[in-house]
Order: structure tokens, then C-alpha cells, then sequence
């Protein structure tokens, strides 16, 4: 059951997204008028930790701010919204927990894979996409306020997301795999 408080999970891997840190914190002037409404868990990596930190407190922002999050599970739970990379591991979370996402992919993936899996899941209503190049302070805001402002959206893009899940995906691969082998005697 949503409250009025939005929980925001930002993270970009395991090392944090240089690119989404600074696109955040460049974009709380823009979201300050729902800073009552949001809470925001931010994953940095070590890198960018203290400036993030800093920039959260000097906009008077009570947020958690974190070099890695090592339950990312619970977090994911605590959610309403997530701000992330697109790589395989994170969408198939995503969708396993059916949160709403706004996804930046990382540029430099290899097949632009990321990018493609971004796609995917915007078509199919359960997240939006910025490709990095487009990522300002302003487009973030925008797009972070569009879905907080609207909940029955963000609702929404939560069944899209977990309608996507392939919870059986291990089993279902094992299976085909046998049935392969089977085949092959």
C-alpha cells in the first residue's frame, strides 16, 4: 500500500555511476518542492560518496547515502521508484520485485545491450528511459516528479514490471538444455 512518502533507490552498480550521482545531485533544487515527500536511498560507490553526501545535507535533504548497499534485496522491498543502470542483472531484479524504473543505460555496454534492455522495458510501460547523453539535472527532475505526482502511474508501471518476471527462468533453461541433450544421444 503506497503512503505519501516516495522511497527513491539510486544505484549503479556495485562501483556507482559517476554520471547519475552528479545528475541527482544537481537535481534536488529542481525537486525541492517535493523534498517533504521523498526519501531517498543513494548508492555512490566510493568514489563520489562524499561529494553526494555533502550536496544531499546542503540542500537539506535527510537521505542514506551509501558507498555499496549489501542488501540490495530490502531495499529493492522499500522502494517505490528506482533510479539505475540497465544491465542484465538489475533488470531481471526489477522485474522480479516489479518496481517502477527510470533507467539510464550505461553508454559503453557492450551491443549497446544495456540500451536494449532499457527499451524493452519502456515499451512495455514498466520503466522510463534516459539515455546518458540526454541525462540533465532538469530531464531527471521532470521525469523523477511526473512519476511522484502521479501515483497511480507509478502503480501502474508496477504491474508492467512484474508482469515481465521469469521467476521459473532457471528451471525452464535447465529443461531446455536436457531436452537438447536428450536430442543430441
Amino acid at each position: 500500500e503506497r503512503t505519501s512518502q516516495n522511497h527513491i533507490l539510486i544505484f549503479g552498480g556495485s562501483q556507482g555511476a559517476h554520471a547519475i550521482n552528479m545528475a541527482m545531485i544537481e537535481a534536488l533544487p529542481n525537486l525541492a518542492g517535493q523534498k517533504s515527500q521523498i526519501t531517498v536511498t543513494h548508492q555512490t560507490g566510493e568514489k563520489d560518496l562524499e561529494q553526494v553526501r555533502a550536496a544531499y545535507q546542503q540542500h537539506g535533504w535527510s537521505a542514506d547515502v551509501r558507498p555499496f548497499i549489501d542488501k540490495i534485496v530490502d531495499e529493492f522491498a522499500r522502494a517505490d521508484l528506482v533510479l539505475c543502470r540497465s544491465g542484465a542483472t538489475t533488470v531481471a531484479e526489477l522485474t522480479a520485485a516489479g518496481k517502477t524504473a527510470i533507467l539510464i543505460p550505461f553508454p559503453l555496454a557492450a551491443d549497446d545491450h544495456q540500451r536494449k534492455n532499457a527499451e524493452a522495458l519502456e515499451q512495455a510501460g514498466a520503466a522510463k528511459m534516459i539515455v546518458q547523453k540526454d541525462l540533465t539535472p532538469e530531464r531527471l527532475a521532470q521525469e523523477l516528479l511526473a512519476l511522484i505526482n502521479v501515483p497511480e502511474k507509478i502503480d501502474l508501471m508496477e504491474v508492467a514490471s512484474r508482469k515481465l518476471a521469469r521467476p521459473d527462468a532457471a528451471p525452464r533453461a535447465v529443461d531446455l538444455a536436457l531436452d537438447v541433450m536428450k536430442r543430441k544421444k
